[in-house]
Order: C-alpha cells, then structure tokens, then sequence
C-alpha cells in the first residue's frame, strides 16, 4: 500500500469516527431531555434542549476527535506515514 492509499483510509476511518461519535451523543442527548421532561414534554422546551444537545455533541465530538488525534500521533508516529497531512507551519 502506498502513503496515498493509506491516508485514504485513515481519512475515511477518521469520518466514521466522527460520525459514529456524534450520533451517539445525540441519542445520548435525547434520551437524557426524554428522561427529565417526563411522558408530555413542552414541545419549545424539547426542541431548545435537542437544538442545544447537536450544538454540545459537535463540541463534544470536536474534542474528543482532537485528544484522540493528539495520542494517535504520539503512539503511531503519523508525521512518519502522513506527510502530507502534518507538514510543519511556517
């Protein structure tokens, strides 16, 4: 496998990650807001709380894909295999 086919691949499982990653907070924010609102919930009230829970997960999701990336990089020594993706700034 060449570095362009590897890099490939790592961007796509990078993609799912984050995907995977930000439905799971999602639901996870869902379930919470039906949790606490109870059988009849506000339908406002609802739509704030699910509007507010997409904002936090992308944030969320954000972050944690930037810790991961950070200990990836360390572990597996990236810059090594993904030149093109890590080139020093200017």
């Amino acid at each position: 496998m060449n570095k362009n086919v590897k890099m490939v691949l790592f961007l796509a499982g990078a993609t799912v990650f984050n995907i995977a990653l930000m439905f799971l907070f999602i639901a996870a924010f869902i379930v919470i807001a039906g949790l606490t609102l109870g059988e009849n919930p506000n339908p406002v009230v609802f739509q704030i709380i699910l509007f507010v829970g997409f904002i936090a997960s992308i944030v969320l999701t954000f972050l944690i894909y930037g810790w991961a990336m950070k200990k990836l990089q360390a572990k597996y020594n990236l810059e090594k295999h993904f030149p093109q993706l890590f080139r020093k700034k200017k």
